[in-house]
């Protein structure tokens, strides 16, 4: 199987506007913005929206998110110092990752009346990174694990997608050997 890599001329600009995000340096993000073509606009928008989804999946413990779960994800988004200083809104949170990052349209779709819905998404995308990473994670390697998944799936046939959830939800089975006898592992 020959997995999909990233490329670099997407990923180093993605990131490089994920960590300004992060920070709250908007003219910094504007700036690489505008040194990138459409198509890596694009790209990196779609990848935004892949990472946002990935984490609001894995914030609702591998379940597809609810209306109840995706407030949450909003309020905890926003409590950050560069997401208050932003004046980062729940309900754009909301907004963004239920129809964006899980529902398929665009920023612009989502945010018509908003003076930029490309750098709200790429801000959205860096707080939830913050927010919902492990707390001995820094989230650059939050989001190199996401990338490295991102990838895999890519190369993935969809045909295996059931054996994945299977997986991801059956209880674990008892490790070792079977007992001579045939009795379960329960009764050794």
């Amino acid at each position: 199987m020959t997995i999909p890599w990233i490329s670099p001329n997407i990923e180093k600009p993605f990131r490089n506007v994920l960590g300004h995000a992060v920070r709250n340096e908007i003219d910094e993000l504007h700036g690489v913005l505008l040194g990138l073509t459409d198509r890596q606009i694009i790209n990196c928008a779609n990848l935004s929206a892949f990472v946002a989804g990935y984490i609001a999946i894995t914030a609702c413990g591998r379940q597809w998110p609810i209306d109840k779960n995706l407030r949450r994800i909003g309020e905890g988004a926003t409590i950050s110092s560069s997401a208050l200083a932003f004046g980062l809104k729940a309900d754009d949170v909301y907004a963004y990752v239920k129809r964006v990052a899980l529902g398929g349209e665009t920023a612009d779709a989502v945010f018509p009346t908003a003076e930029d819905p490309i750098t709200l998404s790429f801000f959205i995308t860096g707080q939830l990174l913050v927010a919902f990473g492990k707390v001995e994670e820094h989230w650059w390697d939050y989001l190199t694990r996401i990338e490295e998944a991102y990838e895999a799936a890519q190369a993935t046939d969809l045909d295996l997608l059931p054996a994945l959830m299977l997986r991801a939800r059956r209880p674990v089975p008892p490790t070792g050997p079977p007992s001579p006898s045939g009795a379960d592992a329960a009764t050794s």
